[in-house]
């Protein structure tokens, strides 16, 4: 399983177990966050959460004694979430804190050899919709 089918299934758990899936919040398993002609799915589909494509960079972390090498991947996954700004649905902090806790799920258990892991989101403002972008980043050497 890749890390995007794993944050996937953590989110797609209720928001009682730490997930976003409640009859007020969706998750979107079968499309990724933009159209064909690269439109934000999520604004249009308010309360819906879309997942990202993953991102991977290699970089040289060492060279060893043997002239090996030895490289660090850090591998970035992105998702999204839009809500009516005049009109927050009360479970909306449970939520952000159940998407920033879901990277969690990336561990030795789903054979991910981590070595960090971490998340966070920044809000934007636009017209009368807060969207909500999550970036979970993993490092593993």
């Amino acid at each position: 399983m890749s890390i995007r089918s794993n944050i996937m299934s953590k989110l797609a758990e209720t928001v009682a177990n730490g997930g976003v899936t409640s009859t007020d919040y969706a998750l979107e398993r079968n499309e990724l966050p933009w159209n064909a002609s690269g439109e934000p799915l999520y604004v249009k589909n308010m309360r819906v959460v879309y997942v990202g494509d993953e991102e991977e960079a290699k970089v040289q972390l060492y060279r060893t004694l043997d002239q090996g090498d030895v490289f660090q991947t850090d591998t970035t996954v992105q998702a999204f979430l839009t809500e009516d700004a005049k009109n927050i649905n009360a479970l909306n902090p449970t939520v952000i804190e159940n998407m920033l806790n879901a990277k969690s799920v990336i561990n030795t258990t789903t054979g991910f050899n981590v070595q960090v892991a971490e998340s966070g989101y920044e809000q934007v403002i636009e017209n009368d919709y807060i969207t909500y972008t999550f970036e979970y980043t993993f490092t593993t050497i």
